[in-house]
């Protein structure tokens, strides 16, 4: 049976082309590594190198070593992070979310329906990297803000989140009720960053606007109190008939990309284990 460190070196000599920048990438000696290609040759049954007085290099059995070497690291590779994932994911529920708001809707629910498993949670821009992770088994469960168009995927609708513009009273946008994203590109906003594919809307649909950026939720909070510049809320956490907040005005945003619609999904064959959420995520809906 060969080595797996066989065919790692043998890859580092492909990459470097010579033998002394091959060890010295492997941190080894070069006689060691000329005897370890000795060794791989002697396994293989056949020469895998061109040899003459001062170089060395691969023939075309070598080249096709090579090349299967290098699929056979990538399936070790790949085996060693899939167990991993799998190792965890019996001990860790992880979620992974396209926005701030499901997470605090979903991860108190699996705290008290999973209460033998740990609950992790991650934030990505973009419901691509949100599958991948799915599939991949990094993730148990995600929250997209478009539905997935795969049959392997279950997904449910549980609910909706529309964000507002808060103004300073004394602001000139303070006038309007309602605004659009084009008016306020150009503008100067205060942006939270951790907001997930929010941040991203707002990138693209205000190229023009100059955002300040907060990394730190508190610290957003104390700055918009303060602020003389417009920032972003959702009704996650304004009630629908409020009218101000603070020293603020809660101002429409009346583009349609402004509200989005929560898919909480999980592969099918995870479904009936995670049929107890879904049961519970039904209360967002009314």
């Amino acid at each position: 049976m060969i080595e797996i460190y066989l065919l790692e070196q043998l890859c580092a000599f492909e990459e470097c082309a010579t033998l002394s920048r091959a060890a010295q990438m492997l941190h080894i000696s070069q006689p060691a590594l000329t005897h370890s290609m000795q060794k791989l040759e002697e396994q293989m049954g056949v020469s895998l190198f061109e040899r003459t007085k001062n170089r060395i290099t691969l023939n075309e059995n070598g080249k096709l070593t090579a090349q299967y070497a290098r699929r056979i690291l990538a399936m070790e590779n790949d085996m060693i992070e899939r167990v991993q994932l799998f190792d965890k994911s019996q001990r860790t529920i992880t979620l992974g979310s396209c926005a701030p708001v499901p997470i605090s809707d979903i991860t108190p629910l699996l705290t008290t329906l999973f209460p033998q498993r740990r609950i992790a949670f991650e934030i990505r821009n973009h419901d691509e990297e949100l599958l991948e992770g799915l599939y991949k088994g990094n993730y148990q469960l995600v929250v997209l803000h478009e539905p997935p168009q795969d049959s392997a995927v279950f997904s449910f609708a549980y609910r909706t989140e529309q964000i507002f513009l808060m103004v300073p009273k004394q602001h000139p946008l303070a006038v309007h009720d309602s605004v659009s994203l084009q008016q306020l590109d150009g503008q100067n906003l205060l942006l939270y960053t951790k907001i997930g594919f929010w941040y991203e809307m707002c990138k693209e649909r205000m190229p023009h606007t100059h955002f300040l950026m907060i990394n730190e939720m508190d610290a957003f909070d104390e700055v918009t109190e303060i602020a003389a510049f417009p920032s972003f809320s959702s009704d996650a956490v304004l009630t629908p008939d409020s009218r101000t907040y603070h020293n603020q005005k809660r101002v429409m945003i009346d583009d349609p990309c402004a509200a989005a619609t929560y898919y909480c999904c999980c592969m099918k064959k995870d479904h009936s284990y995670y049929h107890p959420l879904f049961h519970r995520l039904h209360s967002f809906r009314k």
